[in-house]
């Protein structure tokens, strides 16, 4: 069966239809061959920006043009729109399907309106503008960490209920919310953006056990934690009453106007059109430096994650909860971090899964990393300097953890990493 969707890209203030893609046979899920082209009034609209690959288009690896371009199988950044881990589940119980890639298409149809990021499906099921005059008063805080029936239920018929896959999929249960003047919460499609002050990804433990808990405790602290070592990360996400609050990144909100900036994945920017693939570091480290508007800077970036996710035992770190944000500026880099915990201590024993070529039983060699990364502009002898002084600052993580009220456990646990990967760091040569 033949399928076509419609996208709209957030751009210049407004949504405005961007592109078409059309599929051979939804039946086969991400494995179709597909065809993307973008609107021909969309790009006369943008003052025929022929190449940009920024916020304005729908994906790095698709740029504006007026040519259609054909794909062996579906364009990767689809999967970004897709509900996935908990959303996912919540939709096929919506829509009646299985949890089979014969589903897809209906979940991208149905439950694309309201991703993270600025590119949605046109025709999905997502909220229309508030009308003023029906307008929610919204919910205090104190309701939605309570949880309650009828937060939840409001929740999921206004659009709240995550929908995309890039920085606010997985298992763990997540509600896109704003904040208006009153300091009310509202779900993310109900209230109006001249009404929004703030945007808040709120995330819940996965179950009620205590190690769901503490992982989600602990990633508030490890937020923290990454800013004071240098990373691009909030300084500011709390855990409350067993709910993570996190600002979102991918909105701008000022004097009345919400601008939505572009989020892609790292599978998203590297081609990879499937779930759950294992892709190396290398083939993301390329993909960052093909689209970034600074490489070495970014590069950087993407090393020093690693180490931090090595050293905090963040296994779960596959190519969907990293990304590349799009500003309206033009600028293309990595996102502030998200989706950074001890996944080490979960009771489901999640392995890494995108790895370094040069790994030893998860624990990377740096100087080979550094070596490797060469080829795409990055001063290798300053980068090894810079692994060297940054194992001195991975040995003080075990007193970071403390002072930022990571609970004790998680601390002794990892205290043997933290100092192996200390240690690898001060050879680095």
């Amino acid at each position: 069966m033949i399928g076509r969707c419609l996208l709209e890209v957030h751009t210049a203030g407004r949504w405005r239809a961007a592109a078409e893609v059309r599929v051979e046979d939804t039946q086969l899920g991400p494995q179709s061959p597909a065809r993307l082209e973008y609107d021909f009034d969309y790009v006369d609209a943008l003052g025929r920006v022929l190449g940009a690959r920024d916020h304005r288009a729908v994906s790095c690896r698709h740029p504006v043009t007026y040519e259609e371009v054909a794909l062996d199988r579906w364009p990767a950044f689809l999967l970004d729109i897709i509900p996935s881990g908990a959303g996912r589940r919540w939709w096929e119980a919506r829509l009646g399907l299985l949890n089979v890639a014969r589903s897809d298409w209906e979940l991208l149809v149905r439950g694309g309106g309201n991703p993270v990021g600025n590119v949605r499906v046109a025709a999905a099921d997502a909220p229309d503008a508030p009308d003023a005059s029906d307008a929610h008063p919204g919910f205090g805080r104190d309701e939605v960490l309570a949880r309650g029936a009828e937060f939840i239920e409001y929740a999921r018929e206004r659009g709240a209920w995550v929908a995309g896959g890039s920085g606010a999929g997985g298992d763990a249960p997540k509600l896109l919310l704003r904040e208006d003047d009153e300091g009310m919460l509202h779900a993310d499609g109900a209230l109006a953006d001249a009404r929004t002050r703030k945007a808040w990804l709120v995330k819940f433990p996965r179950s009620s056990r205590d190690a769901d808990r503490m992982i989600l405790r602990a990633e508030a602290a490890y937020h923290r934690i990454a800013a004071r070592l240098g990373a691009r990360a909030s300084a500011s996400p709390t855990w409350e009453a067993d709910a993570f609050f996190m600002p979102r990144f991918d909105r701008v909100v000022e004097g009345g106007r919400v601008d939505r900036l572009g989020l892609e994945s790292l599978y998203s920017i590297a081609g990879v059109a499937e779930w759950g693939a294992s892709v190396s570091k290398e083939e993301m480290a390329s993909a960052v430096a093909r689209f970034a508007t600074h490489p070495p800077r970014e590069l950087q970036e993407l090393v020093l994650r690693d180490v931090l996710d090595v050293a905090l035992g963040n296994t779960d770190n596959h190519g969907r909860n990293t990304a590349m944000s799009k500003h309206l500026d033009g600028r293309i880099e990595l996102s502030p971090i998200y989706d950074f915990g001890p996944m080490l201590l979960d009771p489901q024993g999640i392995a890494r899964v995108c790895r370094w070529r040069a790994e030893d039983g998860g624990f990377p060699d740096y100087a080979r990393v550094a070596e490797g990364l060469a080829e795409h502009g990055v001063e290798v002898n300053a980068m090894k300097r810079w692994l060297v002084d940054l194992g001195d600052r991975i040995a003080e993580l075990g007193t970071l953890m403390k002072e930022e009220d990571v609970p004790a456990f998680v601390v002794e646990t990892l205290e043997p990493r933290t100092k192996r990967v200390a240690a690898a760091l001060k050879r680095v040569r």
